[in-house]
């Protein structure tokens, strides 16, 4: 008999390092998936975006041409202010996906810069684990109860 599958995640986050580790402290409960760039980042949000339960961002992207926070309007549906490269374009709109954008430099970006642009949390690094558990979950039921209040009434 095989195992229920587990909710799944994409986390966006160009350090390996950070990437596994953040995976190994997940995996009992996620499958989590990574993307190290904005390239891999739409790609992987176009074959799995509605599968998904929720999405990890990093702000800062070494190597790409958009950041996290751009990334992360792409996926809400907002404008960028600027040309979205090819490979971007058909990023899907998800408005009820919980996106948890997390970031080391705290003193460059705060929760008012990234909730307007969609972000459910903001959370710093080091990632707290504790924290970041409870912002899936919360976020999650958030997300259904939204889902939910957007379905039509059938009797």
């Amino acid at each position: 008999m095989n195992a229920p599958a587990k909710p799944l995640i994409l986390y966006v986050e160009d350090d390996p390092d950070t990437f596994r580790l953040t995976q190994l402290r997940l995996q009992n409960r996620y499958d989590v998936i990574g993307a190290g760039t904005d390239v891999e980042a739409s790609a992987k949000l176009k074959e799995l975006g509605p599968t998904l339960y929720a999405l990890l961002m990093d702000i800062e992207l070494q190597g790409s041409s958009l950041d996290g926070l751009m990334l992360v309007k792409l996926v809400r549906g907002m404008q960028l202010g600027r040309p979205v490269p090819d490979y971007a374009k058909a990023i899907p709109v998800l408005p009820h996906l919980p996106i948890m954008v997390m970031t080391a430099y705290v003193t460059r970006y705060s929760e008012a810069d990234v909730k307007p642009l969609g972000a459910t949390q903001f959370l710093t690094k080091p990632i707290d684990f504790t924290r970041l558990n409870l912002a899936l979950a919360q976020a999650n039921i958030q997300s259904v109860m939204a889902r939910l209040a957007t379905q039509p009434r059938g009797r």
